[in-house]
């Protein structure tokens, strides 16, 4: 039963977690969902950024991140440029309009931490980011037969 709870929990955070950061964003309106969070943030990040690195930073499939990019690029989050080293390859940057949403997501981020981390002390928080760590790691590569 302690591990049913365990799961729960993750599943509880993590689901409150996404419904706070679409309130924040509105992400209804701007046809936001959690892999454009995620790849806005990890481009804005890189010095140089293809679709490759993004398959595998994020363990995705190609053919689902490369309709993520033409889906970003439609929308205009996005440029694309010519990879001054692999002709086929190509540079993702953030567009004017990626980098205003990138910097909301990153004020939704930091503001919906602040509120995460209401009622906890450091030391708690460090505790609760160690523990996580283990969990994490111990679920890395872990198959269903583990």
């Amino acid at each position: 039963m302690e591990n049913e709870s365990m799961a729960n929990t993750v599943f509880a955070i993590a689901h409150s977690y996404r419904l706070a950061m679409r309130a924040a964003l509105k992400a209804n309106e701007t046809g936001l969902n959690a892999m454009h969070v995620k790849c806005l943030a990890f481009i804005e990040k890189q010095q140089s950024c293809t679709a490759n690195d993004i398959v595998n930073h994020f363990h995705r499939d190609k053919g689902q991140i490369a309709r993520l990019i033409k889906e970003m690029l439609d929308k205009k989050w996005l440029n694309k440029s010519a990879h001054p080293k692999d002709k086929r390859s190509y540079l993702l940057s953030l567009s004017a309009e990626g980098k205003m949403l990138a910097a909301r997501i990153t004020e939704a981020q930091n503001h919906i931490q602040k509120k995460m981390q209401k009622n906890l002390s450091a030391e708690e928080l460090q505790e609760f980011t160690r523990i996580a760590g283990i969990i994490s790691a111990n679920l890395e590569g872990a198959g269903a037969a583990d």
